[in-house]
């Protein structure tokens, strides 16, 4: 058996917190870089992701989220919000801060930016967004995992 393959038979689905016990800011930092590492389809990371520490507005929350008394109870209140559209200018923001941390771009990197600014265009903005929301999964699985271990 794996490390991970042992951290998620360990994991389980939590109904009830302690409001008292707070997740210590390594392990909060380590579940959230997982996340910023995730691979998503061509690398965008149509999603951000909010951590949500305010009491009065995990309240709000939790009054849209079935009452469920985890959104108050937890350390810190992980949301995923999936881009309503993945545009243009969101693509190439993604494409322009890759080569910026690369220092570099190249014709295949550069054709590969156009052809997917066409399927963008072609799918349209509901398309888009359920892509983006799908993506995000990936991102929360990512994070569960990161939290197992």
């Amino acid at each position: 058996m794996t490390k991970i393959t042992e951290f998620l038979n360990w994991r389980y689905a939590t109904k009830k917190y302690n409001p008292a016990k707070k997740i210590p800011a390594d392990k909060l930092e380590h579940i959230l870089e997982a996340v910023r590492l995730t691979a998503t389809s061509s690398g965008l990371q149509p999603f951000e992701l909010l951590v949500v520490t305010n009491a009065e507005i995990r309240e709000k929350i939790k009054a849209v989220s079935w009452n469920q008394a985890q959104v108050t109870d937890c350390s810190h209140l992980l949301v995923f919000a999936a881009w309503d559209d993945i545009t243009a200018d969101r693509v190439n923001m993604m494409f322009d801060l890759t080569n910026d941390v690369r220092n570099s771009t190249n014709e295949g990197w550069e054709n590969y930016r156009q052809m997917l600014l066409g399927i963008v265009a072609e799918r349209g903005q509901e398309a888009n967004y359920q892509a983006a929301a799908r993506q995000a999964y990936i991102g929360l699985g990512s994070a569960l995992i990161a939290a197992a271990e």
